[in-house]
């Protein structure tokens, strides 16, 4: 969002990994995912962007999907930041 950029490790049971499971978290940025995403952010001309990957165990990364807003109902300080972005765009003459 803007210049702030967090990484979330997806966490789950089988296969469904969700940011709702109790076990995710935020975690230590990859750079490479970083500048993908800051890349499709700019091609899409969009300020904020919440891409999922997969990273394989040979460390191999795949892009799933590029969402336009990130999922802020799980963690405090993504919904903080977004609220905190969409009043200074309302607030924007």
């Amino acid at each position: 969002m803007g210049e702030q950029e967090w990484q979330i490790r997806f966490e789950g049971d089988d296969w469904r990994k969700s940011i709702h499971h109790t076990t995710a978290e935020i975690m230590t940025m990859d750079t490479a995912l970083l500048e993908d995403t800051r890349r499709i952010a700019t091609g899409f001309g969009l300020q904020i962007v919440a891409n999922d990957y997969i990273v394989s165990p040979d460390g191999s990364r795949h892009l799933l999907e590029a969402n336009h807003i990130p999922n802020v109902t799980r963690f405090p300080e993504l919904r903080a930041a977004y609220l905190d972005y969409v009043v200074e765009w309302l607030n924007t003459p």
